[in-house]
């Protein structure tokens, strides 16, 4: 009978036709070679294009099968199939008593073993441990500590060896080496460190083990993925060459590199497209909302890796996707250059979509949202005071991308969400339900701020006169922007500055209810005073009284409100905070 008795196995799957409904995928045998893994994507569909001309271009596993104790339930639906292809392959080139060793480990329960790059790692150090065969339990083992290795003669014991309790003498000792009983034998730990060889990267796989490219034909031949950014048009997520020749011919010219932002991207660029009178772009701004800078002719938003350009996580893809979605067209207005929105084709297509009301539960998937690129489905769901609340995950990057929340009609309140429904996102979704007794500025409603571009019903719209009154009150008042951002306003010229640029302001929820909580116990207490110190005010209050209920404000709709913004760590009694993406000058 074989060591290892059946094969290591696993069902890749399209992940695209999975998040079409339809379960397309086969099982692969690893180890395997890159040749036979190519033949696999094409067969599963990986490469051909779905109805609206996009590739199929992502997969996941949807099951595994493998011989060797408790390793299937440490691998993942996204482990790298590099990895799984050097794991298999390190063990097929174990000797059969080595993988008797490795065997029996994993049936020990080894500590040191969580994930797949233990285990590759557990094949180099097969020396840290001794398998004893033969030994199935205590009495065994504390017959073969007295009389195998030579602790005890029997010999010279005589009689009283008969009265030794070997079964008590084997657990002390087993509990002393953490030792663990398998049908192997006995297996304990020799108390040498380990040796990690593999330190987890895709770059310390040997080249013979890779099934997605070498390291070297990656280099030269492999693909990034980026932000494409067209004129006009809306952003794309796309695959390009990491040669030169493909960064150039995506341009359209030589490239340049500007690094305008905080996280590990750059923007490339075509270096003489300003010269060569390519069409304006996107604008580039300050941390005020001034543009500095145009970006003309086609650019791409990439990574950045040690040394080189390097391909977008999800997370950075979506973002940028989403920072750089609104085409825009430029005019001078005197001696300042403003950016006007325009709607492009793709906007249009997806606001058609975006449109449709949807009836959440705990199975959708493919749900567009606005202001996000791609399709989700949901994984989580919550009741927050009568009101569902459903976590989405990207069907295309799962986690590798922040996850949203919408409400039951499938509309956003949150984004950037890492943590589920931790204490941070339930006390925003608290929030967010909150009703008030009166709007700051009746003028405006939760609707306006919604169709102008910023969505978390933390905060309350108004204009310049009613922010400046609820400032002098000690509300927290916010320049909002419409990409979904906010910054503090600390004055009233800060106030007059945003609105002059046609910006909207924002006021914390829960600042104006406490503004308004303090100014109704005012009013009670002056009208206490009054009434027991007659003609205080030289007007006679004390008399008779109309029992009247002070009329309220008509209420806004919780469900009519526009429900987003960055979740993650909001400061106490403040909008969840996000960095000034920029704002679009009317």
């Amino acid at each position: 009978m074989p060591v290892l008795d059946g094969d290591f196995e696993a069902f890749v799957t399209n992940l695209g036709k999975y998040n079409e409904g339809e379960l397309v995928g086969e099982w692969v045998k690893f180890p395997t070679t890159e040749e036979e893994m190519q033949k696999v994507f094409e067969r599963i569909g990986i490469g051909s294009k779905d109805e609206f001309g996009q590739p199929y271009e992502e997969w996941f596993i949807t099951d595994y099968e493998c011989p060797i104790y408790g390793v299937q339930k440490m691998l993942g639906e996204y482990e790298s199939l590099d990895k799984l292809n050097y794991l298999a392959a390190l063990i097929d080139e174990l000797s059969l008593s080595d993988q008797e060793k490795l065997v029996a480990i994993m049936e020990a329960g080894c500590d040191e073993v969580s994930d797949i790059d233990d285990l590759i790692n557990l094949t180099f150090n097969l020396d840290c441990y001794d398998v004893m065969p033969g030994i199935s339990d205590e009495s065994d083992l504390g017959y073969y500590y007295a009389h195998e290795i030579g602790i005890y003669s029997e010999k010279d014991l005589g009689p009283l060896a008969a009265y030794i309790d070997y079964e008590r003498y084997g657990r002390d000792i087993a509990m002393d080496e953490q030792g663990r009983f398998t049908d192997a034998g006995y297996v304990r730990c020799t108390g040498d460190s380990w040796d990690r060889q593999f330190d987890g990267s895709l770059d310390d796989i040997p080249d013979e083990y890779r099934l997605t490219g070498s390291a070297e034909s990656q280099e030269r031949d492999g693909k990034l993925t980026v932000v494409v950014v067209e004129p006009e048009k809306a952003p794309r997520i796309a695959d390009v060459g990491s040669d030169l020749k493909s960064l150039q011919d995506m341009v359209g010219g030589y490239i340049e590199a500007i690094y305008p932002f905080d996280d590990p991207v750059a923007i490339v660029c075509n270096e003489e497209a300003k010269l060569e009178g390519l069409p304006l772009n996107r604008a580039l701004r300050d941390e005020d909302g001034d543009i500095y800078d145009i970006v003309a002719g086609t650019f791409m938003v990439v990574g950045l890796t040690e040394d080189s350009f390097g391909s977008l996580s999800g997370d950075l893809a979506l973002k940028y996707a989403e920072f750089f979605k609104q085409p825009e067209m430029f005019a001078k207005l005197g001696d300042k250059i403003v950016a006007i929105p325009m709607i492009s084709e793709e906007q249009h297509k997806q606001e058609a979509v975006e449109q449709k009301d949807f009836e959440m539960n705990m199975d959708t998937s493919g749900l567009a949202v606005s202001g996000h690129i791609g399709t989700w489905h949901t994984i989580d769901h919550k009741e927050v005071d009568g009101h569902s609340f459903f976590l989405m995950e990207h069907d295309t990057y799962g986690d590798d991308a922040a996850c949203i929340i919408v409400d039951e009609r499938g509309k956003l309140v949150l984004d950037q969400v890492y943590n589920g429904f931790d204490d941070d996102t339930m006390r925003l979704l608290k929030l967010e339900v909150m009703e008030v007794p009166e709007m700051p500025d009746p003028a405006l409603s939760v609707q306006d701020m919604k169709n102008y571009g910023y969505a978390w019903a933390g905060v309350l719209p108004a204009g310049q006169e009613a922010a400046e009154k609820a400032l002098e009150k000690g509300c927290e008042v916010y320049r909002l922007y419409s990409d979904n951002t906010e910054g503090l306003c600390v004055s009233a010229k800060e106030i007059a500055d945003h609105a002059s640029k046609g910006g909207m302001l924002g006021i914390s929820k829960e600042s104006w209810m406490a503004a308004l909580e303090k100014e109704n116990y005012l009013k009670s207490a002056e009208m206490a005073m009054e009434d027991d110190y007659g003609m205080i005010d030289g007007i006679i209050n004390n008399g008779p009284k109309e029992d009247k209920v002070p009329e309220r404000s008509e209420k806004s709709s919780i469900m009519d409100r526009l429900k987003s913004a960055k979740a993650d760590h909001p400061p106490k009694e403040c909008p969840p905070k996000q960095k000034h993406k920029g704002e679009i000058d009317l």
